[in-house]
């Protein structure tokens, strides 16, 4: 019961780090210690698994004892609680966060940039040997994360933010003119070539949410295809929205087998390339930014982040420095815990 609600609450944190942008839901797996238990158990599904559940519908007791084999090996109490926890975070707290971000976005941040600081030490200490080529490995995913942070064009953001709104905007208007909405959406009526091209956006995008601290919003910026599914989510294509689960799915797939495979033969190095990764992470979560705020009452507002500020000593500084100090508080206090029950396991 015990382990059932912590995998809970980890999915929990789990849903919440993807709310927040610039938050990666693979960082705070890194964070939590489950990353690695994770990954593998996503990496055991494939055609058995998919066979092992049909057969269930046969209401037999071989195919029961089969099932509950198959459920045993891809982990799936730990999956089922940790999906349970990220739909309560999803469901329960998006509207809070996006409260937060609205009226306490560097306080927020803030919170979250303690949280990952502190929790760098636990995939440190899952190294078990700490030598050059894990400390190029973890140099280089932090280079790689910072240089993709800082490749980013304010004026590009500022663009592609306006782009969005505009599209929200023209949502609303089809919604008050129900006769536009029968139109057939343009994405509809693209090619073959272009259709398989969002199979493979899919892919890519779901692999790059699966590493700490890499944006899957971003990658898709990169690829030019964040706009054409934000617009295709927002007319109801599901040829186009179809297709991109579907690369989605079998981009999950296949990646954690791919990692699954990368840690049990490169542990450390791959450790360490995730800790850098995490650590890269910290640079776009900097609270204190310059902004803007493009939008209306109608459309709501959607804040755009440019470069770093440096804060001035008022409220907003404080209440973000004691965010900061209770996001650190709260891991130290999980990591004494931790620490407290490996103790009385072990003795």
């Amino acid at each position: 019961m015990v382990d059932s609600l912590k995998s809970i609450l980890h999915g929990f944190l789990i849903g919440i780090a993807n709310i927040i942008p610039g938050v990666s839901g693979g960082s705070m797996a890194l964070a939590l210690g489950i990353y690695e238990r994770l990954i593998a158990a996503i990496g055991q599904f494939g055609p058995r698994t998919f066979g092992a559940t049909l057969g269930v519908l046969r209401f037999s007791k071989e195919s029961k004892q089969r099932f509950a084999a198959e459920w045993r090996r891809i982990d799936g109490a730990f999956l089922s609680w940790i999906a349970v926890g990220g739909a309560v975070a999803v469901v329960v707290f998006s509207r809070v966060m996006v409260w937060l971000l609205k009226g306490y976005h560097d306080p927020t941040y803030g919170f979250f940039t303690g949280l990952i600081l502190v929790s760098i030490v636990i995939p440190f200490k899952m190294i078990r040997r700490f030598g050059g080529v894990e400390i190029l490995s973890a140099m280089v995913a932090l280079g790689l994360v910072m240089a993709l942070t800082f490749s980013v064009d304010p004026d590009e953001q500022l663009a592609d933010a306006k782009r969005k709104v505009e599209m929200k905007r023209a949502k609303a208007e089809q919604v008050a003119t129900p006769a536009a909405s029968q139109e057939e959406p343009a994405f509809g009526q693209v090619g073959v070539g272009r259709l398989a091209f969002f199979v493979l956006c899919g892919a890519i995008a779901i692999s790059a949410m699966v590493l700490p601290g890499v944006s899957g919003s971003f990658v898709m910026i990169l690829l030019g295809v964040y706009f054409d599914i934000l617009q295709a989510v927002n007319e109801r294509d599901m040829v186009i929205v179809s297709l991109f689960a579907l690369g989605c799915g079998l981009g999950l797939l296949l990646f954690t087998r791919l990692l699954k495979w990368v840690l049990a033969r490169f542990h450390d190095p791959t450790i360490a390339f995730l800790t850098g990764l995490m650590a890269g992470s910290l640079v776009g979560l900097w609270p204190f930014r310059n902004y803007e705020e493009l939008g209306d009452e109608n459309v709501g507002f959607e804040r755009i982040d440019l470069g770093w500020a440096v804060p001035p000593m008022d409220g907003n500084t404080f209440a973000t420095i004691v965010a900061f100090l209770v996001g650190s508080g709260f891991v130290m206090v999980f990591l004494k815990l931790d620490q407290a029950n490996a103790q009385k396991k072990g003795g």
